[in-house]
């Protein structure tokens, strides 16, 4: 019945003319507030983003919504049918300027015949789900999410994470120019694969090639390479658990190789700090799965790393053997101290939504969760997702919230709250973590979904 209230409004948006539009600030309001926005007379439809409802509301009552001391105005007159939604964070966007941007994400507006469909990394973006809800907020959820009893293994492993360590990978990191095409890229590789070693993987390298073509004005290719780390499995080592995030960089111009600067500390040392992060906490662990720690390279030019990846699982027969993929992009920066960070992925894997809420609540409740079962090609999980294997992207609420993004002063200092933000995320991370990977001695925990 909501979905088909939902697609009746969507009709009616075709035909109607454009509301005004307000937003509102919906952080922690809860369930029955959210509802009583949602569904005032004044109100033809709604797009929630997290922390932020867009509304579009009549113009008799457009000055009444900017009254409210939690409002402010909306990206302009606007039909439900003509949003559109990216995040920032999308590699290869056309040029169309956002009018807004929604709780991390950026709003455009294009005709719905226009918007087309997420299919590859080059995308303008995707209309707006037909209930309206492209994120939102774990406390605004009808059914609460309370927190469970912690399981004693898990929480011992959980506790194994450094946010001070994490932050010292990443500020090494963020030492090397790491651009695709810098031939410094190398020493990152070579650096990255030393700490798999360290904590105690058996290493490799997954070696492909980046067209030049990718580039305006074309630049000859270059030969890179995905530095892995296995930490094999017992009884069930043939099926795989894959923790990956990008190592390469850019600033304004994506194909600058060693022109100028290029840290990349938040987008994304800080996620592949995690996946190190992530490596040494289940050092010790003894898991029935396997895990492939693997950080990729040619992100920035279209996840090209992790596409080439999937695309030889799937030539050897190999992509039925991975179980789950989960990807960190981006987990360091957080503009308050609510600590707001976001889950993403498919409609046909929402359920995961559930369990990462649950474990955040029990491993991490200092975070504020926002799921999202509409991700789209911005980030190494989807060529994954869109081979059929069920994953999520964890990460902080959207590039948009960060000043930094693809420029040269992403660096550690210009990160916010960093280490408590990702000190959560690695947290419910792990949570999860040991469970696909089949803690030899873990019985299934409380936020597992049936």
């Amino acid at each position: 019945m909501r979905l088909i209230f939902a697609l009746l409004i969507v009709a009616q948006s075709c035909w109607a003319g454009p509301d005004q539009t307000v937003i509102v600030d919906i952080h922690g309001i809860g369930p029955s507030k959210l509802a009583q926005l949602r569904d005032h007379p004044s109100v033809s439809w709604s797009a929630e983003f997290g922390n932020e409802l867009l509304l579009g509301v009549s113009d008799d009552h457009w000055g009444q919504w900017l009254a409210r001391p939690d409002t402010h105005a909306g990206p302009g007159p606007m039909r439900f049918s003509e949003v559109v939604v990216r995040d920032h964070v999308c590699t290869l966007h056309d040029h169309e300027p956002s009018l807004a941007v929604i709780g991390g994400y950026e709003v455009l507006r294009k005709p719905a015949t226009l918007a087309r469909a997420t299919r590859g990394a080059m995308i303008p973006g995707e209309p707006l789900p037909p209930d309206g809800v492209v994120a939102r907020e774990v406390n605004n959820e009808m059914t609460p999410v309370v927190r469970g009893n912690s399981n004693p293994e898990v929480q011992a492993l959980v506790d194994r994470v450094n946010a001070d360590r994490w932050f010292a990978t990443l500020s090494t990191l963020a030492g090397f120019d790491r651009n695709s095409f810098n031939p410094d890229l190398s020493q990152a590789h070579d650096w990255i694969q030393t700490q798999f070693a360290q904590a105690g993987l058996q290493t490799a390298s997954f070696p492909f090639q980046l067209d030049g073509a990718v580039c305006s004005p074309p630049r000859p290719s270059v030969n890179l390479a995905n530095p892995i780390g296995i930490k094999s499995g017992t009884d069930l080592a043939s099926e795989w658990v894959v923790v990956g995030a990008h190592y390469d960089a850019r600033n304004a111009n994506r194909c600058d190789g060693a022109a100028s600067p290029q840290p990349g500390a938040n987008d994304n040392g800080s996620g592949c700090a995690g996946v190190i992060e992530l490596a040494r906490v289940m050092q010790t662990a003894d898991t029935r799965r396997s895990i492939v720690f693997i950080c990729f390279a040619g992100e920035e030019q279209g996840l090209v790393g992790s596409r080439r990846y999937v695309e030889s699982l799937q030539v050897g027969g190999q992509i039925a053997q991975v179980r789950y993929m989960l990807n960190l992009d981006m987990i360091g920066h957080a503009v308050d101290d609510s600590l707001s960070a976001r889950v993403e992925t498919l409609a046909v894997f929402s359920s995961e939504l559930n369990r990462y809420a649950q474990a955040a609540a029990t491993y991490a409740p200092e975070l504020n969760l926002i799921t999202s079962s509409a991700t789209q090609a911005y980030s190494d999980h989807w060529y994954f997702l869109n081979a059929g294997v069920p994953g999520v992207f964890t990460w902080e609420n959207g590039a948009a919230i960060y000043p930094q993004y693809h420029q040269s002063g992403d660096r550690p200092e210009n990160m916010l709250r960093a280490r408590p933000l990702a000190a959560g995320i690695l947290k419910m991370d792990v949570a999860i973590l040991v469970e696909e990977a089949a803690l030899s001695t873990l019985f299934r925990d409380s936020f597992e979904s049936p």
